[in-house]
């Protein structure tokens, strides 16, 4: 063997240009699989169906620390005080909805027991709840106060009686 044929030049017939060209085929064919995926999940997840609704910017004012349960605006108001995350949060919540949507007499605020600033206001005894003024103020989870002229006038305590202060008066 020579040494010619072992050094023989390998003639290429692709020219820089057309391998550019098949690199951005390439390149487009793998952009376009990326965008049908994209459409599909897009389709699957309703993500064109969701349409954007205008809700007016408003300041929520229903939910109050329990500091000021006695320094509300309202002549008579009532003040439902549980714990937003408790077993029974949901019921609370429901009782509320179902006041406020239906008979709605009274304005309700609430009162999250679980946030920090109100934990100074919860017992555990509910034989040591007091609601004369500020000061002395001592709850239980489910709780609920009328107030008139900022004074309380009166309270119950536990879902059931939550529910036949709020529905049978």
């Amino acid at each position: 063997m020579s040494k010619k044929n072992k050094f023989d030049k390998v003639k290429s017939y692709s020219s820089d240009s057309d391998e550019m060209v098949r690199m951005i085929k390439i390149l487009g064919g793998v952009i376009l699989i990326f965008i049908i995926f994209y459409f599909v999940f897009a389709v699957i997840n309703g993500d064109f169906s969701k349409k954007e609704e205008y809700k007016p910017a408003g300041i929520q004012n229903v939910e109050i620390l329990a500091g000021t349960t006695f320094s509300r605006s309202d002549s008579e108001y009532y003040v439902l005080m549980y714990n937003f995350e408790g077993e029974e949060a949901s019921k609370y919540s429901a009782l509320y909805n179902l006041y406020i949507n239906n008979i709605g007499r009274y304005k309700i605020y609430l009162v999250d027991l679980n946030n920090a600033l109100n934990k100074n206001y919860v017992v555990e005894d509910a034989k040591k709840v007091n609601i004369s003024d500020i000061a002395s103020l001592k709850v239980v989870d489910g709780t609920i106060i009328k107030v008139s002229n900022n004074i309380g006038t009166s309270y119950k305590t536990g879902l059931e009686n939550i529910e036949k202060e709020l529905f049978d008066n």
